[in-house]
């Protein structure tokens, strides 16, 4: 779906801030629904600010080309994190699976209960809630990102009766059948997350797509418990009531789900934070971190910020005083008009397609280092106002999935520069 690059822009200051900017395909900016798709996940996740959403700065247009500036998540996916509890055929403990669940219920009672300037909902449900749109920061933070095929009222692109969206194993039975939604369709999906990191495996699993919305529309699973028999059995009957099939049996709203995760770790760990969360992922990924820093010092800044300016789509939402209207891509704070900053790491996003069972087809939240030729790339406008600069890709190619937690002071305090990600 896009290129991610890691990015950086200063504030009045000189203090550095990472963000990361999506840079759309070539060949889906010229599709009009796919566009207006990202416009409105951009609006969505744009207006919601809390600290369990992953927020969006700004979604611009230059020179034919779209791109999305976000809140940079140093960490790893939940799919990631997931998959090494395969490989190592442990779950995930109980006390980091409720922890990551009651973060996860907040970042969507923040989205159900989102209203607009007149106070009037947004009715806004995710329709993603998976693994791979859940980031697990080396700090302890866990981020709800990618809005992609929200549903809410600001939405233009509608979704016809009987199309669904998502990736099949963590719809919600009401979702596979393609009926309306509300936020409960999430509480569900949320569940089946809980489902995978207390037992390693999905609720729901089939070898084809028909068979698997099947079993998700019966919504018929193992009892966690006959997969793990030592797990706790409350946070057991957690899990099963936000799988419950009825809408009405299921928790009623996120908050309730928030609440009930959270008493669950009061009880059983009352000195939990997000430090041991932070301490669990650093542990499961240390060598991958060390790598991945010393690939990002291969990189070199060059040339200087492009004053060239482009259209900021969702400046209108958003309003005059955006968070990175103050920001600049010199260290010293100074400010180039209507324009913002980005470096040379850059990935690819599959995008939010449906999927059966097959994990590599799921959208990542990961960064490429592939060097790319050093040119110019037009900054984005409105929100952003700050230039955009582009890095000297440098030499040497890997691939790179996120940030470590504490950054080479030198290569952090550098002034960075946009790359061309255009294709040779």
């Amino acid at each position: 779906m896009a290129e991610i690059y890691r990015a950086k822009t200063f504030d009045a200051s000189g203090h550095a801030h990472l963000v990361a900017v999506k840079r759309v395909l070539a060949h889906l900016a010229e599709d009009d629904d796919f566009i207006q798709m990202l416009v409105d996940e951009a609006k969505i996740a744009g207006l919601l600010k809390h600290p369990n959403v992953a927020r969006v700065y700004e979604f611009a247009r230059a020179h034919g080309e779209y791109f999305i500036a976000m809140e940079h998540v140093d960490g790893k996916d939940l799919r990631a994190i997931l998959e090494r509890c395969r490989q190592d055929k442990k779950p995930m403990p109980p006390s980091h699976a409720a922890y990551v669940g009651a973060e996860m219920a907040a970042a969507l009672q923040a989205a159900h209960s989102a209203t607009d300037k007149s106070g009037q909902s947004l009715h806004i449900v995710h329709r993603d809630v998976s693994p791979s749109n859940i980031i697990c920061a080396y700090t302890g933070e866990v981020k709800l990102c990618d809005f992609g095929i929200a549903k809410a009222t600001l939405s233009r692109v509608q979704t016809r009766t009987g199309v669904i969206k998502g990736k099949v194993k963590y719809m919600s039975p009401e979702q596979a059948l393609g009926r309306k939604l509300d936020h409960r369709s999430d509480i569900f999906s949320l569940g089946s997350v809980l489902y995978e990191m207390l037992t390693r495996v999905p609720p729901f699993t089939a070898t084809n797509e028909m068979d698997l919305l099947i079993k998700v529309r019966d919504a018929k699973y193992r009892r966690i418990s006959d997969i793990v028999p030592n797990v706790p059995p409350e946070i057991e009957k957690i899990t099963d009531k936000c799988l419950a099939r009825s809408r009405a049996n299921r928790f009623q709203s996120s908050d309730d789900v928030h609440r009930a995760l959270r008493s669950f770790l009061n009880s059983t760990m009352p000195n939990y934070s997000r430090s041991h969360l932070g301490r669990y992922v650093r542990k499961q990924f240390g060598a991958e971190i060390e790598r991945e820093l010393r690939m990002l010092e291969e990189y070199v800044v060059s040339a200087e910020p492009s004053s060239d300016v482009g259209e900021n789509l969702i400046s209108n939402v958003l309003g005059p005083d955006a968070e990175f209207s103050r920001f600049s891509p010199h260290a010293d704070g100074t400010r180039v008009e209507d324009s913002e900053v980005a470096t040379d790491v850059h990935g690819d996003d599959d995008g939010g397609t449906t999927n059966v069972d097959d994990e590599e087809d799921e959208e990542r939240t990961e960064i490429n280092a592939s060097p790319q030729p050093a040119a110019a790339i037009p900054a984005h406008a409105g929100l952003h106002q700050a230039s955009t600069a582009i890095i000297d890709a440098g030499a040497g190619r890997g691939r790179v999935r996120s940030m470590p937690a504490e950054i080479d002071e030198e290569l952090h305090n550098a002034p960075t520069l946009i790359i061309d990600g255009r294709r040779r």
